[in-house]
C-alpha cells in the first residue's frame, strides 16, 4: 500500500471514529434530555396532585368542621348561633322537589355555614301522603334523639340522595333505613330503635310545622323567601341573599 493511500486510509479512520464520537455524545445528550422532561413532568404531576388533594381535603374539612345540634324536633347546622342570615327549611323526605332543593342548595349552604354566615335549621315533617313519608321522619328523630348531630346530618343528607320515587310500587322499609342509618355512621343500638314508632317525635315535629302546607318551605330571617319560585330560582336568589347579607 503506497504512503498516500496509507495516509488517506488513517484519514477516514479517524472521520469515522470523530463521526461516532459525535454520534454518542448526541445520543447521551438526547437521554438526558429525557430525563429531564420525565422528572419535571413528574414534578408537575406531583405538584397538582398535592393541590388538587389539598383543595378536596379544604372542601371536605369545611364540611367536616360544621356544628350540628339538635333543637327540639329540629337539627341545626352552623357554626355561629349569631349569623347575620338565618335559614329554616321545612322539608319532606319523599318529596322530589324536596330533593331537588337539598341537592342543589346543599355544598354552598353547608360551606356558608362553616364560615358562620348562615345558621340553617332543618325541620322535616310528614306532609306526602305515603306512610315512607312519616316513616323515614320517625327513622330520622330516633337518630337526631340518640345519635350524634354529625350521624343526623349524615342522614338526612343520605335519605334524599336515595330517595324513592313518590309514585314508587314499594318503598324502604325499616330494615333498609338502619342500613342507610349505617352508613352514617349510626351506633348498633340507635339503629335499633329504626322502626319504632310511638308518636312523640312525630307530633312534634307535625306541629312544629303547623301551617306549612307546600314543601320545600324557606323561610329567612322569619319571613317565606321566594315564594312561589322555581326550585333553581330560589336556589339561586338564597345562594345570593347569603353572599350580600351573611
Amino acid at each position: 500500500m503506497s504512503t498516500k493511500n496509507r495516509d488517506q486510509g488513517r484519514t477516514e479512520r479517524a472521520a469515522a471514529i470523530q463521526r461516532e464520537q459525535h454520534r454518542k455524545e448526541r445520543n447521551r445528550r438526547v437521554a438526558i434530555s429525557g430525563v429531564v422532561v420525565v422528572v419535571v413532568a413528574l414534578i408537575i404531576g406531583a405538584a397538582f396532585w398535592a393541590t388538587r388533594g389539598s383543595g378536596d381535603t379544604a372542601a371536605a374539612g369545611s364540611t367536616s368542621g360544621l356544628k350540628v345540634v339538635r333543637d327540639g324536633d329540629a337539627m341545626v347546622v352552623g357554626n355561629n348561633p349569631d349569623a347575620r342570615v338565618k335559614v329554616t327549611v321545612y322539608e319532606d323526605f319523599l318529596c322530589p322537589y324536596c330533593r331537588e332543593f337539598e341537592t342543589s342548595s346543599r355544598d354552598f349552604l353547608h360551606a356558608d355555614a362553616a364560615a358562620g354566615k348562615v345558621l340553617i335549621t332543618y325541620r322535616p315533617f310528614h306532609l306526602l301522603s305515603e306512610d315512607y313519608s312519616r316513616e323515614a321522619l320517625v327513622a330520622w328523630g330516633q337518630v337526631l334523639n340518640h345519635g350524634t348531630g354529625k350521624q343526623a346530618l349524615k342522614f338526612h343528607d343520605l335519605l334524599y340522595d336515595n330517595q324513592p320515587y313518590e309514585t314508587a310500587s314499594s318503598f324502604p322499609d325499616a330494615a333498609d333505613l338502619r342500613k342507610l342509618a349505617a352508613k352514617a355512621g349510626v351506633s348498633s343500638s340507635v339503629q335499633k330503635l329504626i322502626g319504632d314508632d310511638d308518636g312523640s317525635f312525630y307530633d312534634e315535629a307535625q306541629q312544629s310545622a303547623s301551617g306549612i302546607d307546600s314543601t320545600p318551605t324557606v323561610m329567612v330571617d322569619g319571613k317565606q323567601f321566594a315564594q312561589g319560585q322555581s326550585i333553581d330560582a330560589l336556589v339561586s336568589a338564597l345562594e345570593k341573599k347569603i353572599a350580600a347579607d351573611g
